[in-house]
């Protein structure tokens, strides 16, 4: 599986560059934050190759690398929060075809005095879809299962009317 990020509401999700300082390999991601009303997760990276599998264990989720088959199913890291406004709710919403792996909080100044939100390591399975509020927007993301579009409002309102005109429905007018 290929890991992207989506650094926050209405970013353009990107391949993660997963090698640090001097070409070496990341050993780990961080989820959320820690801090007073935050949550933090680890996820360790283990073994060689250019794919990735999760393996699921009791104690968390480890990212294996490896020469896996290729697949149309993802990893992503999401991070829901966008730029700080009191009055947004800041989620995942409207979720398909999304299996969270772990999740942590992120949050704007004194955690429980101003909003904040999650940060996802999730599982994408292809025609999964899902939205995210920014401080002035909605974006709509979904996952072909090669490639990920992103969507204002309007433009996923007309791409569904145009599915349902190709298949027969709709009245004339």
């Amino acid at each position: 599986m290929r890991i992207f990020q989506i650094s926050s509401p209405g970013a353009k999700p990107a391949e993660m560059k997963l090698e640090g300082e001097g070409d070496e390999p990341i050993t780990e991601i961080v989820i959320g934050e820690r801090g007073r009303g935050r949550s933090q997760g680890i996820v360790p990276i283990f073994g060689d190759g250019h794919g990735f599998r999760a393996k699921k264990t009791p104690e968390g989720i480890v990212l294996v690398r490896g020469t896996w088959p290729d697949e149309d199913r993802c990893l992503a890291v999401i991070n829901t929060v966008g730029s700080y406004d009191r009055s947004r709710s800041y989620r995942l919403f409207d979720a398909q075809g999304i299996e969270t792996l772990m999740s942590g909080v992120i949050a704007f100044g004194d955690a429980g005095r101003v909003n904040g939100g999650e940060e996802i390591l999730a599982i994408v399975n292809p025609g999964a879809e899902f939205r995210l509020n920014s401080k002035y927007a909605s974006t709509w993301y979904r996952w072909t299962g090669t490639e990920w579009v992103v969507e204002t409002p309007a433009e996923r309102k007309a791409r569904l009317a145009l599915q349902k005109v190709d298949a027969g429905e709709g009245e004339w007018l």
